[in-house]
């Protein structure tokens, strides 16, 4: 049976990211202390599997956690290792699972309004190529990827069908031609999509369309941050 929405008439993530944001402020030097023990002082950090709506409701929830994991990896700080769930989130979009059901979203994803401006810019934000109420809310990565964990052959045509829409705006925009077995292959695994990526990150200023990459069982991708004053 449907469960009746909060009395409020917002929905479960709006209201617990303002209670979130509120107890965080409330008790900001206890978070800023915990904060530095635990991430800053950090040698690895793994992020869990497991249910990746709920995961990122948790990230739009306690966005000043969020930025402070953010700040902390890219200043060369811990290593962040993503598993399943946890290597979504941090990308552009978390869309493509199976876990998504009809009325999750919208019950348990939170309003962009409570996305941190600091690492979430205008055109994340705009709704283009991605919703925001997909957007991952760990955004520790800044190229326009998305990620399928667990790939096997039954997510290929709709990675496929992602990274097409990716290669026609890449290329209407750009006015770079990308080859077609390179966006064809894509679907096949981890390697051929980061080529895929590579080259798109490289050129495109405003791309809004993500590259899917699949990752299949047993397979790792490594992001190394270069500093730069």
């Amino acid at each position: 049976p449907a469960r009746r929405p909060p009395a409020s008439g917002k929905s479960c993530a709006d209201e617990l990211a303002e209670i979130s944001h509120a107890l965080n402020h409330k008790y900001s030097q206890a978070l800023d202390k915990w904060c530095t023990e635990n991430i800053d002082s950090a040698d690895i950090i793994v992020g869990q599997g497991g249910e990746v709506v709920m995961l990122n409701m948790a990230w739009q929830c306690n966005q000043m956690i969020g930025t402070r994991l953010v700040d902390a990896v890219r200043a060369n700080k811990p290593v962040y290792a993503g598993l399943s769930a946890s290597t979504m989130v941090c990308a552009k979009s978390m869309e493509m699972s199976g876990e998504i059901q009809p009325g999750w979203i919208e019950a348990f994803a939170a309003d962009a309004k409570h996305l941190c401006r600091k690492h979430f810019s205008d055109k994340d934000l705009n709704g283009d190529g991605i919703s925001a109420n997909v957007l991952g809310a760990l955004p520790l990565l800044e190229a326009p990827i998305a990620m399928r964990p667990h790939y096997t052959e039954a997510w290929a045509q709709q990675v496929l069908e992602k990274n097409l829409l990716a290669e026609k705006e890449f290329e209407k925009e750009t006015g770079i031609e990308i080859p077609d077995d390179l966006v064809h292959n894509s679907k096949e695994g981890c390697e051929v999509a980061c080529q895929l990526l590579s080259l798109v990150s490289k050129a495109a200023k405003d791309q809004d369309c993500p590259i899917f990459v699949p990752i299949r069982n047993g397979k790792c991708i490594e992001v190394t941050t270069h500093y730069q004053a």
